[in-house]
């Protein structure tokens, strides 16, 4: 038993005061949480089962990911480091991804490809997932646009965790550094590793996001510290700032001299409750945001802008049988922007504010198929200046189903090390960019593919 169960084992005895002190929490962060908003290409990666000796399946969804089960939690909680203790070679994997996209109405091509039915090798990835050296350990990618012929830096997330006690309390705490508020998150209800990374550059998306939903990603660094009380409740607090436009420029993050610059710290903060259910229901509640300055366009003779995003999410897993799996994430973020600079420097209005709901369902039978369903929903302000829309509204509304299909990441399989995933995926509109009239233009059919192998998973004897 790991660490972290060892934790959720040493609660105190009683499992219905366990419960009820579970719900009253929960409804206690849901109500401040929600006070607090009204008021203002990842997937499975097969150096982690190099380490471990445990296939994809046991740590993530339909055996690829990037939904996590408990002991895939369990394992980023700790930094990454669990293993069996065979592995000497360096945890590195790929994944090479490809694609063919039909949109309803042609798009203007990008070069050399169609203005629709395309098919392309999109991504090349690699990274370095799994124990560092001692008790630290990291998850890092660099990735190659194929489609663009563009090659960058993308996630990084590095952690040291520790164990101890408080009192009575069993504490999992410890230290992080990370490139993307919330790359560190142990769940799959918030912005960075929700549903499916399954998209395609040959897509239309939608023009507005808030802040903390992927506009800092790869932008900023970030340290911070992070705490596991009880095996119950979670708390984190991160403090981000941006880097420098020619380091961004020469890891392949395009920045040009009129992007936007972030002033001083970006704090980030996260608490989340979650609770097992006599080892077959899971559930998790919790709440998220973070604060930012901005200069627009780096026009620093103006002011600076405020954006304040605050969201709450939750989780709920079926656990309690080895063929079936039953997943839920939603969340809710709100973002309230104080446009002090952009009203004076591009005649935006004076405040701005944004609300994006998404919420999803999957099933896995046997972690080899997995049928999931999405619903998103956009609202906001109208702010043409703002949101870049034609008609100033963010609105959009829409859906995504996708039928996934992995035959390995399981103990049974032909290599613990290699994984493959077959995806189809429709995304649906009944509003795009605040226009009902031709939003199903932008609807999209994706057949994908992705292989993921260790290249040194091999070697490994057991």
């Amino acid at each position: 038993m790991s660490g972290f169960g060892k934790a959720r084992a040493a609660r105190p005895a009683g499992e219905r005061r366990a419960h009820a002190r579970f719900l009253a929490l929960a409804a206690a962060l849901l109500t401040w949480a929600g006070a607090a908003l009204w008021a203002s290409p990842a997937a499975a990666l097969p150096s982690f089962a190099q380490q471990t000796g445990e296939p994809c399946s046991q740590c993530h969804v339909g055996a690829y990911g990037p939904q996590l089960k408990p002991y895939g939690r369990d394992f980023k909680l700790f930094g990454y480091v669990s293993g069996d203790g065979l592995n000497t070679a360096p945890p590195i994997a790929a994944i090479v991804s490809g694609s063919f996209t039909e949109t309803q109405a042609d798009r203007t091509p990008l070069p050399h490809y169609s203005a629709n039915d395309n098919v392309a090798v999109n991504t090349v990835l690699l990274a370095y997932a799994g124990k560092i050296a001692g008790g630290v350990g990291t998850f890092a990618e660099v990735s190659y646009d194929a489609v663009r012929d563009k090659y960058a830096v993308s996630r990084i997330d590095i952690r040291r965790a520790f164990t101890g006690t408080v009192g009575k309390t069993d504490v999992v705490y410890g230290l992080d550094v990370s490139n993307r508020p919330g790359l560190q998150d142990l769940w799959n209800s918030t912005p960075v590793f929700e549903f499916s990374t399954f998209t395609s550059q040959f897509a239309g998306s939608p023009a507005a996001s808030p802040l903390i939903d992927g506009k800092l990603s790869a932008r900023v660094a970030g340290v911070g510290g992070f705490a596991m009380w009880d095996g119950q409740l979670y708390t984190e607090f991160e403090a981000y700032g941006q880097l420098d436009r020619n380091l961004l420029n020469r890891a392949g993050v395009a920045t040009p001299a009129t992007a936007d610059r972030y002033q001083g710290t970006i704090p980030y903060w996260r608490v989340a409750l979650q609770h097992d259910f006599h080892d077959t229901h899971y559930v998790e509640v919790g709440a998220y945001g973070l604060e930012a300055e901005r200069f627009p366009g780096d026009v620093q003779t103006a002011g600076t802008d405020r954006i304040t995003d605050t969201g709450i999410d939750a989780t709920y897993q079926y656990t309690g049988s080895k063929r079936h799996f039953l997943a839920t994430h939603a969340t809710w973020i709100h973002e309230d922007a104080q446009l002090h600079a952009a009203h004076l420097v591009g005649k935006t209005a004076n405040s701005d504010h944004l609300d994006v709901m998404r919420a999803d369902a999957l099933y896995s039978f046997e972690n080899t198929w997995t049928p999931a369903v999405e619903i998103f929903r956009t609202t906001g302000s109208t702010d043409g200046k703002f949101f870049k829309t034609p008609n100033g509204s963010p609105n959009t509304d829409g859906y995504v189903l996708e039928l996934a299909y992995a035959p390995w990441g399981k103990k049974d399989s032909p290599a613990i090390w290699a994984n493959l995933r077959l995806n189809a995926r429709y995304v649906g509109y009944s509003r795009f960019n605040g226009r009902t009239a031709g939003a199903s233009d932008n609807n999209t059919f994706m057949i994908g593919v992705a292989a993921a192998f260790a290249p040194f998973g091999a070697l490994v004897k057991r």
